[in-house]
């Protein structure tokens, strides 16, 4: 593309950094080209009453043409000063390019973009809806949502956060989180989709993260848009997600079980009334039940820091890597070590710092600004006087606790004089993006703007080249636009509900409404076969294979521990067997010992009771021998002698005759 005819126009020459002109630009793809758009000076006709004029350089072939829209605002009386309004800040192109949005601290004027805004060939002037915050409060911030260009998240000064539904109303929200704790959010952040969504992907679109001054992240899940536009395959991701989350989260549940779709051409609208507008469904009273999740960080990850003012998301796979920016330029990267949502392993989500990344920020203004915008390989960090690319490379093979760094810092534009400044900065296509130039006298008062917005400051345009990815990594950035642009604008203008106030036109069915209902059935029938396929895939590629691995660990475990125990239980058996035998000597000894002990007690008691006996009859024996050998020596011849022998011996001496 013939980018020095984009920055040669003389539209950047007029450019200036005064009271009511501050210079910003972005820039969108609309249907029938590029157009980048840039605030210029704003004409005044009444205190409450502004007209604000954006300049829009039109892609025409290899040239670019400029044109201009004026913008009609009212500003409610209340937010009107003697000084008159407080000029905007930045330009907000939503995703699917059909309308803008102004945005100041006080006030946010929302502008609907004309379909031929590519082929306008004379200035338009169209009518802003003006958003005001309540009183006593101011916006912090406000974006479109990725998934709708009806839908815009407001951040307000004292914390709460509201998503406005801009067809239904301006003053009521569709969802709303009141305040909570002493600290207050300074930004939030909607994912953006990717382009080959997972249902992992899809439930991190419907997140929304929040980052307070004291560096804590937290985020609320899930938050979908009443209607939202999505291709074919982002709704089957989304449908699989939900059902997949109904078991565990009432809500979810909810909102698959009345969530309808409509296909018209290569998009589908979801709709679901589970919202807080006095049309939604009365069983979801309030969106308080979408519990705010705070993501846990260990005590030495903590940062100490307390003027933390913006945060982005760097990738999404395969790993979530979150970044947060301090005033002072100081960038931590943060990965998230579990996923969020029902695909969580565990029920807390924790992270932990990657990397620190000083840029050191030359603030020399009390408006400088640090901003992290999404870039395809990382992030882009933008202030008043530097312009730096971070690309983060998520290595699956990297050891974890590589010292290695895991992001490359390229300065894109550096400004150390206090002279010069970047006013602002846009991404516009890969690898390209446009900077825009300004001297701060514009904005001190040294050179004074015009009306018409002209003004003697020097302003230019700068085409940046972005650095180029490393093709070896396999990391997966967070996407740049959201899917919707790269959808047709014109096959989605007439699927959402009256967007931003306009009149609901008329659209021509081919077929009569009899076909289209079967046609629709018979889609949802094919989208629900495709969910409950895309489940399955997801079931056999992940979760079984997970539960598979966790099941092997397990077993490793318990057979480890089984032959723990059988190794103590031989241990044990052979300290028993030689317990045993031990006890079989002992016993031989045992038995020895009592049978002589018996056999000495059987001896003494035969000694006490039969020798007394024995001597007793040996004594007999002895005097009967004595006799008989007496009684042979002397014969008895008389009656006398053998009466005498006859009698019972006595003992004494018995003498022979003479």
């Amino acid at each position: 593309m013939n980018w020095s005819a984009l920055s040669s126009l003389p539209v950047w020459a007029q450019a200036s950094r005064s009271s009511n002109a501050p210079g910003v630009l972005t820039t969108a793809t609309v249907q029938g080209g590029l157009v980048t758009f840039l605030l210029g000076a704003r004409v005044t006709s009444k205190a409450a009453e502004t007209t604000e004029v954006i300049h829009l350089c039109i892609q025409e072939g290899k040239e670019f043409l400029q044109r201009k829209l004026l913008v009609d605002v009212k500003f409610p009386s209340k937010d009107v000063k003697d000084v008159g309004p407080e000029p905007f800040q930045q330009i907000l192109v939503a995703c699917g390019a059909r309308a803008l949005a102004l945005f100041s601290p006080s006030c946010c004027a929302v502008v609907a973009l004309p379909l031929e805004t590519a082929r306008m060939d004379a200035p338009q002037r169209c009518e802003a809806l003006v958003l005001s915050p309540r009183q006593g409060l101011s916006f912090i911030k406000v974006a479109w949502h990725q998934r709708s260009d009806a839908h815009l998240g407001v951040l307000s000064s004292d914390g709460s956060w509201s998503l406005l539904n801009l067809a239904l109303s301006l003053d009521e929200a569709e969802v709303y989180f009141p305040a909570l704790g002493p600290d207050p959010f300074v930004d939030f952040l909607f994912v953006a989709p990717s382009e080959d969504e997972t249902p992992e992907d899809a439930w991190l679109s419907m997140t929304v993260f929040f980052l307070t001054a004291a560096g804590r992240i937290s985020f609320r899940t899930p938050v979908i848009p009443s209607a939202t536009v999505l291709s074919h395959s982002s709704y089957e991701a989304l449908q699989v997600a939900l059902a997949y989350a109904g078991s565990v989260d009432t809500f979810a549940a909810a909102v698959a079980g009345s969530m309808t779709a409509v296909a018209k051409e290569n998009v589908v609208l979801a709709t679901h009334r589970h919202h807080l507008h006095a049309a939604a469904s009365t069983s979801f009273s309030s969106s308080t039940g979408l519990l705010e999740q705070v993501i846990e960080e260990p005590r030495e990850d903590a940062s100490t820091s307390t003027n933390f003012c913006s945060l982005q998301v760097c990738c999404t796979s395969p790993l979530v890597v979150l970044a947060r920016a301090t005033t002072s330029g100081l960038v931590e990267l943060l990965a998230l070590e579990t996923q969020i949502g029902p695909f969580a392993s565990a029920p807390t989500v924790s992270a932990r710092v990657l990397e620190e990344i000083d840029l050191m920020c030359n603030k020399a203004t009390i408006d400088d600004f640090v901003r992290l915008d999404a870039d395809h390989s990382g992030l882009i960090v933008h202030s008043r006087s530097l312009l730096a690319s971070i690309v983060v490379s998520l290595r699956t093979g990297s050891a974890a606790g590589s010292s290695a760094s895991v992001a490359t810092v390229s300065t894109l534009a550096e400004t150390r004089s206090n002279d010069m400044e970047f006013a602002s900065w846009s991404l516009v296509e890969k690898g390209v993006g446009l900077l825009l130039r300004m001297e701060r006298g514009a904005k001190d008062g040294k050179s004074k703007a015009s009306a018409g917005g002209s003004s003697s400051s020097k302003s230019f345009l700068t085409v940046i080249e972005m650095p180029k990815k490393d093709s070896t990594s396999s990391d997966k950035g967070a996407s740049f636009g959201g899917p919707l642009s790269k959808l047709s604008p014109s096959s989605s203008l007439h699927l959402l509900e009256q967007p931003l106030g306009l009149p609901a036109k008329s659209v021509s069915v081919a077929k009569p409404a009899e076909v289209a209902k079967r046609v629709a059935s018979l889609r949802s029938g094919i989208a629900s076969i495709h969910c409950r396929q895309d489940f399955l895939k997801h079931l056999a590629q992940k979760s079984f294979p997970a539960r598979a691995e966790a099941l092997q660990q397990e077993l490793t475990l318990e057979t480890s521990e089984l032959r723990r125990r059988a190794s103590q239980g031989q241990q044990r058996a052979r300290k028993l067997q030689e317990r045993q035998a031990e006890l079989v000597q002992r016993q031989a000894a045992l038995v020895k010992a009592l049978s002589a002990a018996s056999e000495a007690r059987h001896l003494e008691e035969l000694n006490d009771a039969v020798v007394p006996k024995l001597y007793a009859q040996l004594y007999e024996l002895r005097r009967a021998g004595e006799l008989l050998r007496s009684s042979q020596q002397a014969p008895v011849t008389d009656r006398e002698t053998l009466t005498a022998t006859q009698r019972p011996l006595r003992p004494q001496l018995m003498l022979a005759p003479n």
